[in-house]
């Protein structure tokens, strides 16, 4: 038994301090380990070697061109253009068109003629032909023919009054001034031949699914520092280095 000033100490008191101290001192350890294992994280320097990297049986993965792509096409593609419009067609040459006219002509018009009229012939006679003979009259009865040689001049003035009907089928050249209206709606189908290079620009990522024929390939690590949260860190026994 010991006093400290003017109290005595026993045993007892001794055990329950050391008990309360060890307590203490656990508590105090675990709030510490809590906050290490959530907070501090292990520093591993990894100097050049050799390793072993598996790789998984496929990877999708986006990908970014940011070069153009050349493309070749050569082909014949199939179009179909619909055609809703309305045109306007000037008409500039001349038409050619068949023109049929059924008419009537009035013709007014004095047509002056001057001839010489020749006449070689024998005239027919059956008259009777007044005279005196001795003073005394008589009408004789005439029957033959005459034979008439002269030469009659005419000059005459003939009026030609007539409406004179024409029925006539020609061709005429037509001029056309106003632009021809219409409107156009229809389907226009075509197979275009494209023989063409084109360099397209890539705007958007391209999905890709990488696959891998060998699982496992070596490769060289440089220098490497790494930082490995505690939380992520497992203990185990330390394998034997290999010579």
């Amino acid at each position: 038994m010991l006093a400290v000033y003017g109290h005595a100490i026993t045993w007892k008191h001794l055990i329950l301090t050391a008990v309360l101290l060890i307590v203490m001192m656990s508590t105090l350890a675990a709030v510490g380990a809590w906050w290490a294992w959530h907070h501090l994280a292990a520093r591993v320097v990894l100097r050049e070697q050799e390793a072993q990297v598996r790789l998984p049986d496929e990877l999708a993965v986006l990908a970014t061109v940011s070069r153009r792509v050349e493309v070749r096409v050569d082909q014949t593609l199939p179009v179909r253009v619909p055609i809703q419009q309305d045109l306007s067609i000037p008409l500039e040459a001349p038409i050619p068109v068949q023109v049929s006219i059924d008419t009537i002509v009035p013709i007014r018009l004095d047509v002056p003629i001057k001839h010489v009229l020749h006449l070689d012939q024998s005239i027919e006679v059956d008259s009777q032909v007044r005279t005196r003979v001795l003073g005394i009259p008589l009408t004789l009865p005439i029957q033959g023919r005459v034979p008439v040689k002269a030469d009659v001049p005419i000059d005459l003035v003939i009026p030609v009054r007539q409406d004179l009907p024409v029925a006539l089928t020609t061709t005429a050249n037509v001029r056309i001034t106003e632009p021809l209206r219409t409107r156009i709606d229809t389907v226009v189908e075509a197979r275009v031949p494209i023989r063409e290079s084109f360099s397209l620009p890539v705007t958007e990522p391209i999905s890709a699914r990488l696959t891998f024929p060998q699982q496992r390939v070596t490769a060289g690590l440089n220098l490497m520092d790494l930082t490995v949260p505690f939380e992520s860190v497992t203990l185990a026994l330390r394998r034997p280095a290999a010579p």
